[in-house]
């Protein structure tokens, strides 16, 4: 083993199978770093596990959770109301049929507006009156003369 695996299997040797730890113990005994660097690692678990021991009670998991939901305060009443009117209006922001009714709508707008304008496509009788409704002659405007509907504009000459 190469002092640079030795060097990332120290800081997991507490993890570390088996045969990986003879391993690694191999190596430290004939590398004095690595050996150093075990023991230095070693030494720190053994100070932590002494530093950070914890024995807990018979009653300590019984009453944890109610101490626990003592401890935790609730949000505030402005925040629990903007959470409900939140979750009403993402009710009418989200489509319940996804994008389904916008196209059906869609479609039937457009069926709507082309049936609208159909009629005037193939009846003359409407364009017939705009070519009859305005009389010009050439030349720069003179005067406009309503007759009977009929606006007549003269214009003048050129």
């Amino acid at each position: 083993m190469k002092c640079r695996k030795a060097k990332k299997l120290i800081f997991s040797y507490a993890e570390l199978d088996p045969p990986l730890k003879e391993k690694l113990d191999d190596h430290a005994k004939s590398c004095p770093f690595c050996s150093y660097e075990l023991a230095l690692y070693m030494k720190s678990m053994n100070l932590l596990k002494e530093g950070i021991h914890f024995e807990e009670s018979a009653e300590f998991w019984k009453d944890y959770r109610v101490d626990v939901k003592r401890r935790i305060l609730p949000p505030p009443l402005w925040s629990r109301v903007r959470t409900k009117v939140e979750r009403l209006t993402s009710m009418f922001r989200t489509p319940i049929l996804g994008p389904v009714p916008a196209y059906v709508l869609s479609f039937a707008l457009i069926a709507v507006l082309t049936l609208s304008l159909f009629p005037g496509f193939l009846s003359s009788s409407s364009a017939e009156g705009f070519r009859n409704n305005l009389v010009v002659y050439e030349g720069g405007l003179l005067s406009a003369i309503d007759d009977d509907g009929v606006t007549v504009y003269t214009l003048e000459g050129r």
